[in-house]
């Protein structure tokens, strides 16, 4: 197994890393006896590998917070390898990620949320796998915002326009009775400058995570203001998860279904052990003291079953049919959780539980 680190250059589709496509024969002068033969013994060969051989998969992930320890746990503890995988990390956001798993780049992407972006837009993917469907987000405000009736017309900031930011933002509004567009929106970037915008009071608003909300804390700039809402406890939305192709599910089921099964182990260890999983988001980039406050804020929301229920489904696909201007699609059109309900009843018939060391 291989983790690749941001910036990873994806190869050509049909290059080596290739998933599944044998060589090409080559010669002049074969004739169809010759080609027979040789496709006989490559079938031969085959037939006689090691039935743990190993499919070679990629996957994406964005960050390394708790969010994606499905993916990380998966391969630090070796939950890919046990289900037969050989799975390649490559860390790429979802901007990246979803046109590499549309050109089969990837096999597999941790933005599910980008994924049904792209989806409504035609794109042939599924969204297989939840990890989180509770917006990990906290609605800042400044001293004079005393409700959200008092951001009408005024800018709040996001990371980027029509990221889970500012979707998150829409979906809360329309939760709390006002128009998906009762706030404008300014893309702030991440962390630092997301801060410092809004601590200088340029900014009414604006969206923060739970470890830029700790770095606020910390460094004593939130003087002036507050926090306004707290989006995890209304905002239910495809945060992260997996997605992949509908090719990769018609030509590859059982490899689907064992990474499905590979990610229901992941998040149960991630609940059940909490260093362990900080060691993994550590060790794939993370500082501890961050690790730390992400896992407590975000762990007892990671899901149990890796699915979301079908209102909140539908109700979310309305949302961004809206933002992107096309028309919704049908919940079977963008979600596909047949393959983690059958890893999951398997696990169960299994009485598979996480071997934990440190918890």
């Amino acid at each position: 197994m291989q983790w690749v680190r941001p910036f990873q250059t994806f190869p050509l589709k049909g290059g080596r890393d290739a998933l599944f496509s044998p060589p090409p024969l080559e010669g002049e002068g074969w004739g169809v006896g010759c080609y027979a033969a040789a496709w006989l013994f490559l079938l031969t060969l085959l037939l006689a590998a090691p039935a743990s051989a190993a499919d070679k998969v990629k996957i994406s992930f964005v960050v390394p917070v708790t969010e994606y320890a499905d993916l990380l746990l998966g391969y630090d503890a070796g939950f890919f390898a046990e289900e037969g995988l050989d799975v390649e990390l490559v860390q790429a956001g979802g901007g990246v990620a979803t046109p590499a798993l549309i050109a089969g780049d990837l096999q597999f992407t941790g933005s599910p949320g980008a994924a049904i972006s792209a989806i409504l837009k035609g794109a042939k993917l599924k969204v297989l796998f939840i990890t989180n469907d509770r917006a990990p987000y906290l609605l800042w405000a400044q001293s004079d915002i005393k409700t959200v009736a008092d951001l009408k017309g005024k800018a709040v900031g996001v990371i980027t326009r029509g990221d889970t930011t500012e979707i998150a933002m829409r979906y809360f509004l329309v939760k709390q009775g006002f128009p998906s567009d009762y706030v404008s929106f300014t893309p702030l970037g991440t962390g630092t400058a997301r801060l410092a915008a809004l601590a200088s009071g340029s900014y009414s608003a604006s969206i923060l995570g739970v470890i830029e909300t700790a770095q606020l804390k910390a460094s004593g700039r939130g003087q002036g203001l507050h926090q306004l809402a707290d989006f995890r406890d209304t905002v239910y939305m495809t945060f992260s998860g997996i997605a992949t192709s509908d090719a990769m599910i018609a030509q590859h089921p059982d490899s689907v279904r064992r990474v499905m099964r590979a990610a229901l182990k992941g998040i149960a260890l991630a609940k059940a052990a909490r260093e362990t999983t900080i060691d993994s988001i550590v060790k794939h980039g993370a500082d501890r003291d961050s690790a730390g406050v992400d896992y407590d804020a975000t762990a007892p929301e990671l899901t149990d079953t890796g699915t979301m229920p079908e209102e909140d489904q539908a109700f979310e696909l309305k949302l961004r049919g809206e933002l992107l201007g096309v028309p919704p699609k049908k919940v079977a059109e963008v979600f596909d959780f047949s393959f983690v309900e059958k890893a999951a009843a398997e696990l169960k018939a299994e009485n598979w539980k996480p071997k934990i060391g440190r918890n």
